[in-house]
């Protein structure tokens, strides 16, 4: 069975205070695919573009065979983000969630202003899921962990980083702890 897991990735490969620090202008996501167990295939999965706040500006995710899936262009005022924007790839405007439905999200913070929990809801306020964020000492994201609806865990993702604290890898695996992904990062300056 080939294990591929599809999301939208809303959360940048760094955190701003580094994009910020190392002048990053953008970042490509290279996903490796692995079919029972071993490494099937890589493509360029994701290209996010950065303002010089570290905020994310423009993010393409991409399908395996190169075509573009998703575009989302995002607005924001100071620190916080006023408008996103997402296309599908028949360039149609819509604000969805997994499911393509509606949505409605509400974030928390810590003290230092990195997300801790994002809820997403559906037209009727209903939670549809949640998602918690985890740092290191050094405020770098360590882990994110999806629950349903329920409070299953359905998705776990954690983060690597090399010396100068930049993020070098993403696991992410599904339930059971099974590794679905590994993404490697590479950055231009």
């Amino acid at each position: 069975t080939l294990l591929v897991c599809g999301f939208a990735a809303s959360v940048s490969a760094q955190s701003k205070k580094d994009i910020r620090l190392y002048k990053i202008k953008g970042v490509t996501e290279t996903t490796v695919v692995y079919e029972g167990g071993k490494e099937a295939a890589s493509y360029r999965s994701e290209v996010k573009k950065f303002d010089k706040e570290g905020n994310t500006i423009e993010d393409i995710t991409y399908n395996r065979d190169g075509s573009v899936r998703r575009k989302e262009a995002a607005k924001y005022s100071g620190k916080d983000k006023v408008e996103e924007v997402a296309q599908d790839v028949n360039n149609q405007k819509k604000k969805d969630d997994d499911s393509g439905k509606y949505k409605h999200i509400t974030w928390k913070y810590n003290t230092t202003g990195d997300k801790t929990e994002e809820v997403w809801y559906n037209e009727k306020g209903g939670v549809i899921k949640k998602i918690v964020f985890t740092y290191n000492p050094r405020g770098d994201r360590q882990s994110e962990i999806t629950y349903d609806a329920t409070g299953k865990v359905t998705k776990k993702i954690v983060y690597t980083y090399d010396a100068k604290g930049l993020r070098t890898d993403k696991k992410v695996y599904g339930p059971g702890d099974v590794l679905q992904k590994h993404i490697k990062y590479t950055y231009s300056y």
